[in-house]
């Protein structure tokens, strides 16, 4: 048997440790993120859209130093894109 974390039978305790670490980081990054962006009634989307393109680049990064396969690549970067999506959406709704 491969003793993987995706193995349930081998690490149960590790899986529920990294989904329930998952959630905490989860709400944690987006509190954060919504304190980083401006909110107020003068708040500059530029800016916020600015610090969203500088997370992904540095999701970017990251994924490099780890030396991430392209399907983890792409995993982390469509994850933080939904994360970051989901708040500029929430937070600026801009009229067309």
């Amino acid at each position: 048997m491969p003793e993987t974390l995706n193995n349930n039978a081998v690490y149960p305790d590790a899986l529920r440790d990294l989904e329930s670490r998952m959630v905490a980081l989860e709400i944690i990054s987006m509190s954060a993120l919504a304190l980083a962006m401006d909110t107020s009634e003068n708040a500059d989307v530029d800016q916020a859209e600015g610090i969203a393109n500088l997370i992904l680049e540095t999701v970017g990064r990251r994924c490099d130093e780890l030396h991430l396969s392209a399907a983890s690549r792409r995993s982390a970067t469509c994850y933080a894109e939904r994360l970051l999506g989901t708040a500029l959406q929430s937070l600026y709704t801009r009229t067309q």
